[in-house]
């Protein structure tokens, strides 16, 4: 990897720390491939999150129902954005990071 790829890197991860302080929740269930991914992502990259089980809680679903959430997971909320419609978890990690730092960030 060349040094202004490593650079970029660098930076990009410093200001995810910086901005650790705002609320991420993620929304998952037990089982869901898609869900450990994430996790996981946010994990290696430093993203500090809560993580509130869905499995069997009706209550909370109908919350993200009533926010314009869908009905399927990994959902994610930032500061009170949600994020519910996105092609890929890396579209998603993307969206979330962005969020968390207020500028656009694409992960390949």
């Amino acid at each position: 990897m060349d040094t202004n790829k490593k650079n970029k890197i660098k930076n990009l991860l410093a200001e995810i720390k910086e901005n650790s302080g705002k609320k991420v929740t993620v929304y998952s269930i037990k089982g869901c491939p898609a869900c450990e991914e994430l996790k996981q992502k946010f994990n290696n990259i430093g993203v500090i999150y809560e993580n509130i089980p869905m499995d069997g809680n009706e209550p909370m679903w109908s919350e993200l129902e009533a926010r314009g959430g869908s009905d399927f997971v990994p959902q994610v909320d930032i500061e009170g954005n949600l994020i519910k419609e996105y092609e890929t978890i890396n579209e998603l990690v993307s969206e979330t990071i962005s969020l968390m730092i207020d500028r656009k960030v694409i992960l390949k």
